[in-house]
């Protein structure tokens, strides 16, 4: 049994952050309850013993660091108008974008201590929605913009490249693969996922797909992108539709499946062995747990559907994303 964590909307019904376990042999919930009461706590990502998680208080927004056993606040880094809509840790630091705000804020995770060492300004509503690391780079997929922005960490996070796209795409969300030679993206506007070859700065289009083929466009917009283990197949979210999809990248690329999720599907998760995968709904305000075939990696049964409100991002112990 491992613990999980679920981020949320600000609304009457919402009590910040949420904790459950996961009994990762059977798929199933336990004991979802709130973990830390606070206002806009919809992005939560653990560091080792501690949690990051979004925040708002007194008009003031940023990020929070939480004790992840007692939840008890160490400290608080609020320098945004609005809340950052995504959370990266590594190697003791964190990122933050805002969606609203154009920034992106880079901070040292010390002990309990958060300090503050770099704000990337890039513009106000460019709709930042990641920061994705890539050796001495980070890519900031700016959604509003059209364009994905790299800056190099070296160079006090100077840009370097601004790779642009057509209008009205609006990359959102991607991830390399390990040995950073592939980059997969989805657009939230175009609801469009592509494939790159990657050498150095240079991202060369293998082939895109349409997620919405098969579906209607109005209202839809793709979110969150998972890539498996074995780097074979590819899982991302379309909210509006409510879709979930899979997609094979292991020699031809091709959609492989397309299945009805509960509404809204902001983020999701593969557990561990990637036996399972747990989304949250927003507009449905559940969790889903769903069972994956071991061989083709397909979505199959559901497994478990928990209450809980307006959830938009999920955790789990031991996943690093």
């Amino acid at each position: 049994m491992i613990k999980g964590y679920i981020g949320t909307y600000d609304t009457p019904n919402t009590k910040g952050i949420y904790q459950f376990n996961f009994d990762e042999q059977s798929g199933k919930v336990f004991d979802m309850k709130s973990f830390y009461p606070v206002n806009d706590a919809k992005c939560v990502v653990l560091a080792k013993d501690k949690l990051i998680i979004t925040m708002n208080k007194d008009g003031k927004s940023g990020i929070g660091l939480l004790n992840e056993d007692t939840a008890k606040l160490l400290d608080e880094a609020l320098y945004e108008n609005k809340t950052p809509c995504f959370i990266k840790y590594s190697d003791g630091y964190i990122y933050t974008a805002n969606y609203h705000d154009g920034v992106v804020m880079v901070y040292k995770l010390q002990g309990d201590k958060l300090t503050l060492i770099k704000q990337i300004t890039i513009q106000e509503k460019a709709g930042c929605h990641q920061v994705i690391l890539y050796g001495d780079y980070i890519l900031v997929p700016c959604l509003l913009l059209d364009e994905i922005r790299i800056f190099k960490r070296s160079e006090d996070f100077k840009l370097v490249k601004v790779w642009k796209f057509p209008q009205k795409t609006g990359p959102r969300h991607g991830v390399f693969n390990k040995e950073y030679n592939r980059f997969y993206l989805v657009s939230e506007l175009s609801n469009e996922f592509f494939a790159y070859s990657v050498n150095d700065l240079n991202f060369e289009l293998i082939t895109k797909i349409n997620l919405l083929e098969k579906y209607p466009t109005e209202g839809a917009s793709s979110a969150a992108i998972r890539l498996t283990k074995d780097e074979n197949y590819i899982y991302i979210s379309t909210r509006g539709a409510d879709l979930l999809s899979v997609i094979k990248v292991k020699d031809d690329i091709q959609l492989s499946q397309q299945i009805k999720s509960g509404i809204h599907p902001r983020d999701f998760l593969l557990s561990y062995d990637e036996q399972y995968l747990l989304c949250v709904n927003r507009d449905s305000d559940n969790l889903i747990i769903y069972k994956l075939d071991r061989k083709t990696r397909m979505i199959q049964d559901e497994i478990a559907d928990i209450s809980v409100p307006h959830g938009v991002g999920i955790a789990l112990e031991n996943i690093e994303l």
